[in-house]
C-alpha cells in the first residue's frame, strides 16, 4: 500500500477514534494528543526498517507524522468537534 493511501486511512481511523472518545466525555485536548501520538507511532513503525529504536529515520518519521496530525487537527478542526 502506498504512503499516501495508508496516511489517508490513518487519518480516517484517527477521526473515528477521536469522535468516539469525545462522545464518551473525554476532554478533546487529551484525545487530540493521545490519538495522534498513537497513530503516528503505528504509522512510523509500519514504514521503518527494523529494529526501529536504533533507526534514526523512525524517529524522524514519528516526529513528522505526529506534528502533521496535530497541525491538521488544529487547522481543520476534524475529529469530534461539534
Amino acid at each position: 500500500m502506498g504512503f499516501f493511501i495508508s496516511f489517508l486511512i490513518f487519518i480516517a481511523v484517527d477521526t473515528f477514534v477521536s469522535s468516539l472518545l469525545v462522545t464518551f466525555g473525554v476532554d478533546i485536548r487529551i484525545v487530540d494528543i493521545i490519538v495522534s501520538f498513537t497513530i503516528a507511532f503505528i504509522f512510523a513503525y509500519m514504514n521503518s526498517r527494523k529494529p526501529v529504536w536504533a533507526n534514526l529515520q523512525f524517529h524522524k518519521n514519528f516526529a513528522f507524522i505526529f506534528i502533521v496530525l496535530l497541525t491538521l487537527r488544529f487547522l481543520f478542526n476534524y475529529g469530534g468537534r461539534f
